[in-house]
Formats: C-alpha cells, structure tokens, sequence
C-alpha cells in the first residue's frame, strides 16, 4: 500500500490578474482626467446643493472601486492552492467561504497541458485534468509553474493507482 505522501504542492501565478492589472493602470489616467473635466464642465446651477458633492467625488469613488475589485482578485488567486498525493488531487479555493474538492487519482481519465504565449515566458502553463468523477468532471491548475513535470508525476501516479486499485477506464 501506498503512503498518502504530498507529491507537490501549488499556486497559481498573478499572471491570471494581467488584464485586471492592466486595466487598473490605464483606468487611473481616465479617472483623472474625469476629476479634471468635472471640476470644469459641471453646470452647477442645474444641480442640487447635496448631490454637487457626491459628483465632485465621483472619481474618488470610483478609484476605491477598482483598486478593491484588484484587491479581490489578488486574494481570490492567492487563496487557491493545489496539491497531489499518492492517492488524490486536492483543490482549495475561496476567500470566505472555503471550497475544497477532491479527486481520487484513478478517475483521472485524461490530462492537457496548454501554455499560452504571455504564460511561456514565465515557464507556467495550464494542466487540464479531465475525470470520471461526477461533482467534478473537469478540474483546472491554471498557471502554474512547469506544467510539463506535474503533468509527467500526475500520469505516473495514475497508472500506479489504477493498478493497485484493480481499476480499467472503460468507454
């Protein structure tokens, strides 16, 4: 029998908030300029006294908004974890409310690795699990670090569980 050791552990990179990222930076240039043009064009004689004062803070507003939203997505990320034991695939995420899957290594059915361009060059990629078990039939590590050996350990550890285990993939 197999001990239930820890194969690896692993996170996913903040590569999965680039376009968040980015569109943090480029909405701080458009939320300025928004500062400007209010302070500027707002017909002030058209508009009630206690309303003016939420509009001049608009901007401000709204830059809590996105830089909350970037803060959310950095937790989100930084909050799942994976990891591969001799017997099982675990997968946890969540910030408040904890999920916590599990996938028995002799369900594995099928692996992929993708690696998209801007991934390559940070040596990540995506490994796609595919599986037979009903709550979850498709599991994805997204952008962790060298794909390519969790994919070679992962196969491994499969074919050693569905020969210990007496189990066929039948279609």
């Amino acid at each position: 029998m197999i001990q239930n050791t820890v194969y690896f552990k692993s996170r996913p990179s903040q590569l999965i908030n680039l376009e968040t990222f980015l569109l943090t930076i480029l909405a701080v240039p458009v939320i300025l300029l928004m500062d400007g043009i209010l302070k500027q064009q707002l017909p002030v004689q058209f508009i009630p006294e206690n309303l003016i004062v939420h509009l001049y803070r608009l901007p401000y507003y709204l830059s809590a908004f996105i830089f909350l939203n970037l803060t959310y997505q950095i937790l989100r990320v930084y909050c799942i974890r994976y990891e591969i034991t001799s017997e099982e695939l675990r997968h946890y995420s969540g910030i408040i409310k904890r999920k916590q899957e599990y996938i028995e290594l002799f369900r594995v059915k099928d692996l992929k690795i993708e690696k998209p361009l801007i991934y390559r060059f940070f040596g990540q990629g995506n490994l796609i699990i595919y599986s037979s078990d009903k709550t979850t039939p498709v599991i994805r590590l997204v952008a962790i670090k060298e794909p390519d050996e969790k994919y070679k350990v992962l196969r491994g550890l499969v074919e050693v569980n569905r020969r210990e285990k007496h189990v066929f993939e039948v279609d």
